[in-house]
């Protein structure tokens, strides 16, 4: 069967796990995945394919990526991922974004129970990653979390002193961060102080959250949105004030935009996945490239990150499922994130193979002196806790209300209440429409 979305792919043989939540076959014979990857970070995934091949040689793996389309959305990578799921195409493993993608497959059947076919084994890996509030809902395990992506304001740091900024002092709080954007624009008239994604939610979360404000009445299966409380109407007055004096910039931010910014001086700084720092240090080692949590509006108010990142999932057509279950527990586990990360060397990543895929999800890895104690790591592994960012099967939705929203109130003059209003409005309808389609979700 055909793919929906084009795609590049390799096949490898690889072997399945022994002793994972799935048996290999008694008689040696090979069984067939198909691995979809919809995140990138193409170099590690191929190479932990082969290592997977070395070490367990009972598996083929047919490996299928999206990179060869025209920048794919999560959006528009949950919608393929759906298409081909109900259209019957058999997808074992995928590697798809964390926070929108698990339950936007859930009601629509289109993603197995991990726990149902790993049991105990399953819980126990899921409480030894990151992201793991992302995961579980009503008892089930949707994902397991993979890479793990926080949040962070990335900045040159020669710049700053070149503008008279201390770089070691990088602002904390919305008014040293004015303070920091008029500095800038003084010293580089044509730079951008705060780079910052237009048509986004992720990015602009932190800054909410640390004004006191919130999106919903709770973080996982909300019920009522709630747009228009002070901290929301403080955010967005802040980022509208960025676009009045000419600090953020007028042209969308994403993938290879944000290096060649930021290498090329037209940011001084962005708000970004912190591992951006990693690609830049990888891109252009003579500047001091750093990255620092995102402020907080003020000393009363303590800052709260975002992280995103990719989980794998067994969609609903896998052939396979106990084997491809084995296959994702090696990923998550020490071993597999050691390799992907570099700690263990045999893979043979190059510093920019290991800067294009985030932080490991395994917290045993993530903490690792080796890679805390690395100049190259420096700033990456953001210590900021993160908040769960209003979970259900339509925030994928909402996130798309929410960004268009955004970037309307970057762009225009448009009233900002009634933009917020009008937002609220959408979400709320999208909200009752699925308590109504799935009441049972919603229980207590």
């Amino acid at each position: 069967m055909v793919w929906a979305a084009v795609v590049a792919a390799l096949t490898l043989v690889v072997g399945c796990a022994p002793g994972g939540a799935g048996q290999a076959p008694d008689t040696g014979q090979r069984v067939k995945l198909v691995y979809f990857n919809a995140r990138g970070a193409e170099a590690a995934e191929r190479k932990l394919i082969e290592r997977y091949q070395h070490d367990h040689p009972n598996v083929e793996i047919e490996y299928q990526a999206s990179t060869s389309m025209q920048a794919p959305s999560d959006t528009d990578s949950i919608a393929n991922l759906i298409f081909n799921v109900q259209a019957g195409t058999a997808i074992d493993v995928s590697k798809v974004e964390v926070t929108r993608t698990p339950l936007a497959l859930m009601p629509v059947h289109a993603a197995l129970d991990l726990s149902t076919l790993g049991g105990q084994a399953v819980t126990d890996r899921l409480a030894q990653l990151l992201n793991n509030n992302l995961a579980q809902i009503k008892g089930g395990i949707w994902a397991l979390p993979y890479e793990y992506d926080p949040f962070g304001h990335v900045y040159n740091a020669d710049l700053f002193k070149q503008a008279g900024l201390d770089p070691d002092r990088p602002p904390k709080t919305w008014d040293e961060l004015r303070a920091e954007a008029r500095a800038i624009k003084g010293a580089f008239p044509d730079t951008w102080p705060i780079c910052h994604p237009i048509n986004n939610l992720s990015k602009i979360q932190p800054y909410v959250w640390g004004a006191g404000g919130t999106f919903f009445d709770r973080d996982v299966l909300p019920t009522k949105a709630d747009f228009l409380n002070p901290g929301m109407r403080a955010t967005y007055g802040f980022v509208r004030e960025w676009a009045q004096n000419g600090w953020i910039n007028t042209e969308e931010v994403n993938g290879q935009r944000a290096v060649q910014w930021m290498v090329s001086h037209q940011c001084a700084g962005i708000d970004y996945s912190t591992n951006l720092a990693m690609q830049l240090r990888a891109n252009d080692p003579d500047t001091d490239w750093r990255s620092t949590p995102i402020v907080s509006m003020d000393a009363g108010h303590q800052p709260v990150n975002f992280a995103g990142g990719s989980a794998l999932i067994l969609p609903a057509t896998s052939k396979h499922p106990h084997e491809a279950l084995d296959f994702i527990m090696w990923l998550t586990d020490v071993q597999g994130q050691r390799l992907k990360w570099g700690l263990d060397k045999d893979l043979g990543l190059s510093k920019e193979d290991l800067a294009d895929q985030a932080t490991p999800a395994n917290r045993a890895v993530a903490t690792d002196p080796a890679l805390n104690e690395d100049p190259t790591w420096k700033g990456v592994l953001n210590p900021v806790p993160p908040r769960t960012p209003g979970l259900s099967p339509v925030y994928s939705q909402v996130y798309q209300v929410l960004a268009d929203m955004q970037e309307r109130t970057i762009r225009t003059d448009n009233d900002l209440d009634a933009e917020l209003a009008a937002a609220q409005a959408k979400a709320q309808q999208l909200l009752d429409d699925n308590v109504a389609k799935q009441p049972d979700l919603y229980q207590p």
